[in-house]
């Protein structure tokens, strides 16, 4: 990547069973001089489906890597298990691979990236750690033999992107269990039409948990309006979702994206008008489109050839404000 990024190509264990998980991890020094917005802020991608062929290595996350990565602290791009040189196989639910993803936020959330035993030496964690000193991110009186793990940048604000796949595994994360890192979600071309094959009796789960996501969101976002600026400036992390969708895409329509997008919001309004007092109409529409965004791009596929920079533009213009 370009400017002064560092690339950690590794491998890290799931929380879950311990399965190998490859990874790309990007330090970028420059960062927190070069863009405010950026200070603390963090990126993690999410593949499509493995079985057929689905991994990190791709043109989307490659696209979104090549401008993303350059504006944030720290990034990650996984291969959940069974895809690229991940460990394991695909599940039937996805409920394994969320803990894959939550492995990551995890190591974020600790500053801590930690090696798999099974295919790191002690001299290979070394070995990082020290080009990470030459570097000027980490202290040149740093310790690194005292060193168990990756030191990290601290993270305020965190951006789960997903696509196809991948955007199923991101929507399973609660962003409550990860309230230090201000989790946001964006969802490219998600499989709407054709969960029910990838995730089978879970589709429901995922659905109402997108739903619930944005409601709550909806609700916080309300309830910071009552709020004197200097406390919402200071206050929680409100976390946001954007889609984006192609008007031509291979698996899901354009029409039944809306119809799902506008249950979304109304049940988001549904949610507001529940409140006591209950929240005006303008207000509680105003509200549900902070929560929830989207963008449709036309004559888009789902593979997105030769149209990955508009996926990188939307989401700079809606995350980086």
């Amino acid at each position: 990547m370009p400017g002064d990024s560092f690339d950690i190509p590794c491998f890290v264990p799931s929380r879950l069973d311990g399965c190998v998980l490859e990874a790309l991890v990007t330090v970028n020094a420059s960062a927190d001089a070069n863009d405010s917005i950026g200070a603390g802020a963090a990126v993690v991608y999410v593949h499509p489906y493995p079985p057929l062929g689905g991994q990190f290595r791709n043109n989307v996350i490659y696209e979104l890597r090549s401008r993303l990565d350059q504006r944030a602290a720290v990034s990650v791009a996984l291969n959940l298990r069974g895809a690229g040189g991940s460990g394991g196989k695909t599940s039937w639910t996805g409920l394994a691979e969320r803990e894959d993803i939550c492995s990551v936020l995890d190591m974020l959330r600790a500053r801590r990236l930690l090696l798999h035993p099974l295919r790191h030496s002690a001299a290979d964690r070394r070995l990082v750690l020290l080009r990470m000193q030459a570097r000027g991110l980490l202290p040149p009186d740093a310790d690194v033999d005292s060193m168990d793990s990756v030191p990290l940048p601290l993270v305020s604000r965190t951006l789960l992107c997903g696509y196809s796949y991948g955007s199923v595994i991101a929507s399973s994360v609660s962003p409550a269990d990860y309230a230090p890192l201000g989790i946001d979600f964006a969802y490219i071309s998600f499989p709407y039409s054709v969960l029910w094959l990838l995730v089978l009796y879970k589709r429901s789960w995922y659905l109402a948990h997108i739903s619930a996501t944005v409601a709550d969101a909806a609700v916080a976002f309300v309830k910071q309006q009552a709020l004197p600026p200097d406390a919402v400036s200071t206050g929680a992390h409100v976390s946001r979702t954007l889609f984006i969708a192609g008007t031509a895409d291979s698996f899901t329509s354009l029409s039944a994206y809306n119809k799902w997008w506008e249950l979304i919001q109304a049940k988001s309004i549904l949610a507001l008008q529940a409140l006591q007092p209950p929240v005006a109409p303008d207000a509680a529409i105003h509200a549900a489109a902070k929560a929830l965004a989207l963008v449709r791009v036309p004559n888009a596929d789902h593979a997105w050839l030769r149209r990955e920079g508009d996926i990188s533009d939307a989401i700079e213009a809606w995350w980086w404000q």
